[in-house]
């Protein structure tokens, strides 16, 4: 029974951090990730390095998506990493707790700061394959034991599972997926709840975020002035810096036009966003495009993401409600070439884009919120630049 309470000790750990602490970001990486069963993703996989590592990862990321079996996973992980370095070292005579529990802390730690288990599997697969060679080895005639090597071993899991808890980096990825979700779900009051003035203030990237929650709830014009907003880029995420930001303005500008209503620029940066994406698409993407074209009336182009869904283990449920909605709904013809060719485009300009859907039937509230503080932010940015 003795040999049972470290790795209860350290499943029991990782289970309740990884769950407690880091559930949005296990959500982000199932909705961030892609497992088909098609002849061209698995081709792709193993054209990839480490493939088994890979495939096995984004199988298990599938779970992901309810933060409890993903926290089960990734515990199971770890604990299959002590077992199997303690089985390799008994295997040569050396019976210890510390050792495997140190190296099954460090796997930890990388495991909650990777945005896959991929890593984490790899070295599992190696601990297997050592273990299996380690079966060859005669059976140690003399052992090696420390005294009060269980305690000690105990310490390092109980610290690292305190600096996981209060690491900056995890906690700010844990932020950041928090609001992504809110974001692509229009779940405002959460948001604005993750994302104060005063961590705006921290952490200016989550400011547009949160003035588009702000629009979504019709309190921009009431509330902005309480957020650190000092130029247009803290309202429209228009301009960028690097591949990061690039990213994540795509995201956002995906989840603006499509609270706009204007559900064609948001597909348009959704397909932006997936390019940007290590498989070129994930399951968030493939499950947006649904929910949009059937939005859209256009069950046919929704039909085929569908189709991309059914060869994916989780997503049965969703693709059912759609087809069923779809069957009640009424689909929309074509739009012929000539009307196609006469639909006005949106630029890269805010204001511009905001006038042109105002112009074109889109006059939401969340519209009228943001176009007097677009032009407001756009005046204040001219007079400060005139000499």
């Amino acid at each position: 029974m003795k040999k049972w309470i470290l790795p209860l000790v350290l499943f029991a750990a990782v289970f309740l951090v990884s769950w407690l602490c880091q559930p949005y970001t296990l959500i982000c990486q199932e909705y961030e990730g892609l497992f088909l069963n098609t002849p061209d993703a698995w081709t792709r996989a193993f054209a990839q390095p480490w493939p088994l590592s890979g495939i096995v990862s984004d199988f298990l990321i599938q779970f992901y998506r309810d933060p409890v079996y993903g926290a089960l996973i990734c515990a199971a992980l770890v604990v299959l990493a002590f077992l199997l370095c303690r089985g390799i070292l008994r295997r040569t005579g050396l019976l210890t707790e510390g050792l495997p529990a140190l190296l099954a802390v460090i796997l930890w730690v990388f495991l909650a700061k990777a945005s896959a288990p991929k890593v984490a599997i790899s070295v599992v697969l190696l601990l297997f394959a050592a273990w299996l060679l380690s079966l060859l080895l005669p059976r140690p005639k003399k052992t090696f034991a420390w005294k009060g090597d269980l305690p000690l071993a105990l310490v390092p899991v109980l610290v690292v599972a305190w600096v996981i808890v209060r690491n900056p980096a995890v906690q700010r990825t844990e932020r950041f997926s928090r609001v992504k979700i809110d974001a692509l779900y229009g779940v405002w009051d959460d948001l604005l709840k993750t994302v104060p003035p005063s961590v705006a203030q921290e952490d200016p990237e989550l400011t547009p975020f949160a003035l588009l929650a702000l629009s979504g709830k019709e309190q921009l014009n009431e509330r902005i002035m309480s957020y650190p907003v000092y130029e247009e880029n803290d309202l429209d995420m228009v301009y960028y810096d690097g591949p990061r930001e690039y990213y994540t303005s795509l995201l956002f500008k995906a989840c603006l036009y499509q609270y706009l209503g204007c559900y064609n620029e948001a597909i348009h940066n959704y397909y932006q966003w997936a390019t940007q994406q290590e498989k070129g698409t994930s399951f968030i993407v493939l499950r947006r495009m649904v929910e949009l074209y059937y939005l859209q009336g256009n069950y046919t182009l929704m039909e085929k993401y569908c189709r991309i869904l059914d060869h994916s283990l989780m997503n049965g449920a969703y693709v059912r409600h759609f087809r069923a909605q779809a069957a009640k709904g009424e689909l929309q013809e074509p739009t012929p070439p000539a009307e196609r060719a006469a639909i006005p485009v949106i630029s890269h300009d805010p204001l511009y884009n905001l006038i042109l859907l105002q112009k074109n039937g889109f006059d939401t509230p969340m519209l009228r919120d943001r176009l007097p503080i677009t032009l407001l932010l756009r005046k204040e940015e001219r007079e400060s630049i005139q000499p």
